[in-house]
């Protein structure tokens, strides 16, 4: 149980890694309006991390146990689902482009806060990607105390890397690191997608 914990925590701090929607706002909001709105921004993507993974939990506890035909009918889906994505990391050749030149507007914490929080609830991918996570360890028959510290690690997971991205964007090295390396970045965020896409199958079988 813990090698497939650790599995999940992997493969969801590669997805931070991995640039998304609220790794470019983060990043933008940075560049352009300054470290106050960007780590606002952070505790904005964090806290609708928090309040999404609450909402899968609690849609999880009112589904039928485990084996009966809808629990394994979700459990194709969401492996189909992490496979699906986890193929398109692979094949990714993105190239990321930072802003260059704009003028900086210095912004307020709740400002961002705020954007941060719409940016990351609005995101149909987010609920989609904490249903897959948890209905992995919810088939390892994890207790419920077992998943409640999954959430408040991912939690603070998403919330102290933001934070420490919002800092290390102020290095012109770790810009150029990130630029370069971003086409490695998806490859292992897509390897762990596939492990556990085929976990959830495997599962479903």
């Amino acid at each position: 149980m813990f090698a497939l914990f650790l599995l999940v925590a992997g493969t969801h701090f590669a997805a931070l890694l991995s640039p998304g929607p609220d790794f470019f706002l983060l990043i933008r909001t940075a560049l352009t309006k300054g470290r106050r709105q960007a780590d606002g921004c952070a505790c904005g993507i964090a806290l609708a991390n928090l309040l999404i993974m609450l909402l899968v939990l609690f849609v999880m506890a009112l589904l039928p146990a485990e084996g009966s035909w809808l629990w394994r009918g979700l459990q194709v889906v969401g492996g189909l689902y992490f496979a699906w994505i986890g193929l398109q990391a692979l094949a990714s050749r993105r190239d990321l482009v930072l802003p260059q030149g704009e003028q900086l507007r210095l912004g307020g914490v709740y400002k961002g806060m705020r954007q941060g929080l719409l940016s990351c609830s609005l995101n149909p991918k987010v609920p989609l990607f904490y249903a897959g996570l948890f209905g992995v360890l919810r088939e390892s028959a994890m207790p419920a105390w077992g998943l409640g510290l999954a959430m408040l690690w991912m939690t603070l997971v998403v919330l102290f890397w933001d934070l420490a991205l919002v800092r290390l964007l102020d290095q012109a090295r770790w810009r150029a690191w990130l630029q370069r390396r971003v086409r490695w970045l998806d490859r292992g965020c897509g390897g762990l997608l596939l492990a556990l896409g085929g976990w959830l199958l495997l599962g479903a079988l």
